[in-house]
C-alpha cells in the first residue's frame, strides 16, 4: 500500500471526527435553547444541573415562580435553598441572549456556506 492511502485514510477519520463534533455541539445547543424556552410552559423545570460527583448533583429547580437549589444523591433529594427571581431570570435572560446569538451565527454560517452573503 502506498503513503498517499494512508495519508487519505487519516484525513477521512479526522473529517468525520470533526463532523461528529459538530453535530454533537449542535445538538447540545439546542437542547439548551429547548430547555430555556420551555421553562416558562412548565409548572416544574430543572434549569441548571452541576454534578459533583459520582452520585451526587446539585440542581436549580423552578417550581411555579419560585426558584430552589436542591442536592441529590443515592436518591434522597435535600432542599439547600431558595433562589431569589432576580437572581435567576437575569441568568436565564442572560443565556437567551447567548443561545440567540449563536443562533445567529449558526444561520449566518450556513447562508456563508451556500454563497448568499
Amino acid at each position: 500500500m502506498s503513503g498517499s492511502f494512508w495519508v487519505n485514510y487519516i484525513l477521512a477519520l479526522v473529517v468525520v471526527a470533526l463532523m461528529l463534533g459538530g453535530l454533537y455541539a449542535l445538538v447540545r445547543g439546542l437542547a439548551r435553547g429547548r430547555v430555556l424556552a420551555s421553562a416558562n410552559r412548565r409548572l416544574v423545570t430543572v434549569l441548571e444541573s452541576t454534578a459533583l460527583a459520582q452520585h451526587t448533583a446539585v440542581h436549580v429547580v423552578k417550581v411555579g415562580n419560585q426558584y430552589y437549589l436542591l442536592g441529590a444523591g443515592n436518591g434522597h433529594v435535600t432542599t439547600l435553598g431558595e433562589l431569589t427571581p432576580d437572581d435567576v431570570e437575569s441568568w436565564l435572560s442572560e443565556q437567551r441572549s447567548l443561545i440567540d446569538v449563536q443562533r445567529a451565527s449558526l444561520v449566518d454560517a450556513f447562508k456563508f456556506l451556500r454563497g448568499k452573503r
